[in-house]
């Protein structure tokens, strides 16, 4: 998983800090795993979503794209990448295929020649844990009835959200950088920070914040120290996940550790708490690294 390292808070007041990152998208090919691939339907039975490897199907972070093979309905693809270049409108003989919310929900349509249409919608509610690549929940189409992601028997996983391609190479993914902006002009890599809010643009994509508001990026916002117990607060976006880090010293060179509490799910939002129990001593610093579900 791709990490952003944004901020560092110190045991009795602030201080900032930013580590360098680099940001790395999918290789070409199914992002399927090679155990997990099988749905199954009452009426069409085993369903391969890795295809045949390099006409499976991938699953992204904005949108999907690649092909399902059934031996009984043939090749289903799930979309050919949306004509706005991260979102499918699904209105549209050239704009159709299945998107990722961001919060784990498969929603569009999918297109075999053989069988039609097939809606992932709500009432099957598919979606893919952004913890674990593992979907659930059902497809339906009027031909083929419903088709399941999981079942007692098996399911269907991804190894990563694919992040789709970077075009101007900028480090920063199209997909992200059109639905933040709608161009890929505004947006740059390096030390480039559209909005002067002290985040770089790449790390805004990490964070999964918004590039153009400089109140949107990923801040502590509080520490208080009880005894031994540190409660450290930060602001989350639903679509991330966290790490609390912590190190003796705060320079660029600092060897951070885990907190402890390892990976962090963001909640309900709008901010979490980690909760830290240190021996009581030499002053220690926290940061939180923003984490990308599934990157590879």
């Amino acid at each position: 998983m791709k990490t952003s390292r944004l901020q560092s808070l110190r045991r009795l007041g602030v201080a900032a800090g930013v580590a360098g990152m680099t940001a790395c998208l999918a290789v070409a090919g199914t992002t399927i795993n090679s155990v997990n691939w099988h749905a199954y339907g009452a009426n069409v039975g085993w369903l391969n979503a890795r295809g045949d490897v390099s006409n499976g199907a991938v699953i992204g972070r904005s949108y999907c794209t690649g092909f399902v093979w059934s031996a009984n309905c043939g090749w289903i693809s799930l979309g050919n990448g949306p004509t706005n270049g991260w979102r499918y409108s699904n209105a549209s003989a050239n704009d159709w295929g299945v998107n990722h919310d961001g919060l784990g929900r498969l929603r569009g349509l999918a297109y075999g020649a053989n069988v039609g249409w097939i809606s992932f919608e709500t009432n099957g509610d598919p979606r893919v844990s952004l913890l674990t690549g593992a979907m659930d929940g059902h497809a339906y189409g009027a031909n083929v009835g419903w088709i399941g992601l999981s079942n007692a028997f098996a399911f269907v996983q991804t190894d990563r959200l694919d992040a789709g391609p970077d075009a101007d190479g900028d480090g920063i993914p199209d997909a992200w950088e059109l639905a933040a902006t709608g161009s890929l002009t505004e947006l740059h890599g390096g030390a480039a920070d559209r909005d002067g809010d002290g985040r770089t643009d790449t790390e805004e994509y990490l964070a999964d914040t918004d590039p153009l508001d400089a109140g949107s990026h990923l801040r502590m916002v509080s520490l208080t120290a009880t005894g031994s117990t540190k409660r450290v607060a930060w602001t989350v976006e639903l679509t991330g996940f966290y790490r609390l880090e912590q190190s003796g010293h705060i320079t660029n060179s600092a060897a951070w550790a885990d907190s402890g509490l390892g990976q962090l799910l963001p909640g309900t939002g709008p901010t979490l708490t980690g909760v830290v129990t240190e021996a009581v001593g030499p002053a220690f610093f926290y940061r939180v690294s923003a984490v990308v579900p599934l990157a590879p």
